[in-house]
């Protein structure tokens, strides 16, 4: 994965990373971490940290990399020869160690709040709905997807720049001393335990070890959030391991059970979704979310605490929670008209999702054409120019056939797309797209269509997807006892037989089959 973040020369990322610099140039700027081969985009400006791995050692694509551009590499062992005469070499006693140094120094260049994520199950759907709770009032960063791994945690974090106003990371570990280097590139002020359950058990002697490895992402946070009913009993931390948690953490619970500062009085299961009514500050009041399950309404009430604990009042956290939306946990490809296929990702607009986006659209090799519907981008705290100069660098430097760009901001800088691409299109709404739209302008291509909410792209996927009709089956009853017959007149009458129906007949019917027969 690649991040776009500040500039960054390669003789300070040595020294942060505590390597050596072996040739290339020690002022030439850096902008983008490389952990995978396949996620180049701009190798002038990219450096490559060579993982060491199980099966495969990162040092083995520096011969293609160079081949692509790529100039800097972050490795462990000493620099190769003379066959990369243009190269600059990174050599640091771990190339993990390394990477997450980067970003932990980079992490402390901003002051500002940080919410870190973490519990057996969750974490993603929490960090999501919370960016969607909080996006009209901050200019959020947050994790892509779930990268919650030691990996992944420092390439998200990479992602802070200045325009942001508040940082949303989840950290998942699955054996012990993870959790320790997690929360110093993460450094959270505000923790969330989601949950203790079974998962990755296998690398903990037993929850107890495992809870307080999870604490430890929490160890300089101001409040942390948690449901007393699931982590409650692990809380009560003795001799050294009081030292896991600050003295003045404010701890925010809520809890079916008993009193807490947020008591879950209520719930009651409505057609629609869920009406959760709490005593919160000695008051109720009640929050409505579009969901029925009960790990749903978990993460929806661990939400809701979060948001009380930042301050904001109780009418606008349940004026807010009735439009939590589903969340896609990956990127959904559909079958599209006229041969084309249609990633669906049509819920939010910024740098970091279009990003990963654009490198699944790209992966889609069954089309020889790939083109991007893309909205405005809103409330990104980035200069315009500067922004859509990014966005149409993004598409141009993956091969983007054709752009069709909807909202007013994106047809007002128009230009720097008609620059920066073969073709592109522009509208000034959705609905004058819709207006205009003619089926036989897309065939046999992979079609992202990528929007901010207020844009309703849903429409947009519904006009491309290859419709499903419903399907009217009949059952000749009469044939059904002619085709039975058929088979008794080639056995002995003796010989009996014994029907199976199963999976409902099918859909054609359980009780009728089996009477008939």
């Amino acid at each position: 994965m690649e991040n776009n973040s500040r500039h960054y020369t390669v003789e300070t990322i040595a020294k942060i990373t505590g390597g050596t610099l072996y040739h290339g140039d020690p002022g030439a700027f850096i902008d983008h971490l490389v952990t995978d081969s396949r996620r180049v985009i701009s190798p002038r400006s990219s450096v490559f940290f060579a993982l060491p791995g199980p099966r495969r050692n990162g040092q083995e694509f520096i011969p293609d990399l160079y081949q692509r551009g790529v100039r800097y590499f972050v490795v462990q062992t000493k620099a190769p020869g003379n066959e990369f005469p243009e190269a600059g070499f990174i050599v640091v006693p771990g190339v993990l160690e390394a990477l997450q140094a980067l970003a932990a120094w980079h992490r402390k260049q901003f002051q500002i709040p940080v919410i870190g994520i973490t519990g057996s199950n969750g974490k993603t759907i929490v960090k999501e709905w919370l960016n969607q709770l909080l996006e009209k009032d901050f200019n959020i960063v947050r994790s892509p997807r779930s990268y919650n791994s030691q990996i992944g945690v420092p390439l998200s974090v990479w992602q802070i720049r200045p325009e942001h106003s508040l940082g949303i990371f989840e950290a998942g570990i699955s054996m012990p001393g993870e959790m320790e280097k997690l929360e110093r590139v993460i450094q959270p002020t505000l923790g969330v335990f989601t949950n203790l359950g079974e998962a990755h058990q296998e690398g903990f002697s037993g929850f107890r070890q495992k809870a307080i490895e999870k604490f430890r992402l929490f160890g300089n946070c101001a409040k942390l959030i948690y449901c007393k009913d699931s982590i409650g009993e692990w809380l009560h931390l003795e001799g050294s391991e009081k030292s896991l948690l600050r003295e003045d953490i404010e701890l925010f619970a809520w809890s079916r059970m008993g009193p807490c500062r947020l008591q879950i009085l209520k719930e009651q299961r409505q057609e629609q979704g869920t009406v959760i009514t709490g005593l919160y500050q000695q008051k109720e009041f009640s929050i409505s979310i579009p969901f029925q399950d009960r790990a749903s309404v978990n993460n929806a009430i661990t939400c809701c605490c979060v948001m009380l604990a930042m301050g904001f009042d109780a009418a606008t956290v349940s004026e807010r929670m009735k439009f939590i939306r589903p969340v896609g946990m990956r990127l959904e490809l559909k079958h599209g008209i006229n041969h084309c296929s249609v990633i669906n990702d049509s819920y939010s607009a910024d740098l970091s999702s279009l990003n990963i986006a654009l490198d699944f659209l790209v992966q889609q090799r069954q089309h020889g054409t790939h083109t991007v519907i893309l909205s405005d981008f809103l409330q990104t705290g980035i200069d315009e120019i500067e922004l859509y100069e990014q966005v149409a660098s993004a598409l141009r430097q993956r091969g983007i056939n054709r752009m069709i760009g909807i909202g007013v901001r994106m047809l007002a800088h128009r230009n720097i797309f008609d620059s920066a691409l073969n073709q592109a299109t522009f509208f000034p709404s959705t609905q004058d797209f819709i207006s205009r739209f003619q089926p036989s302008q897309f065939r046999d291509e992979a079609i992202l269509v990528k929007g901010a909410r207020i844009f309703e792209f849903e429409q947009v996927s519904h006009l491309l997807e290859q419709k499903v009709h419903q399907t009217v089956l009949e059952i000749n009853l009469s044939t059904l006892v002619h085709n039975l017959k058929q088979y008794q007149r080639c056995l002995k009458p003796s010989t009996k037989i014994m029907a199976m129906v199963k999976a409902f007949s099918y859909g054609s019917g359980s009780y009728e089959i089996a009477n008939i027969l």
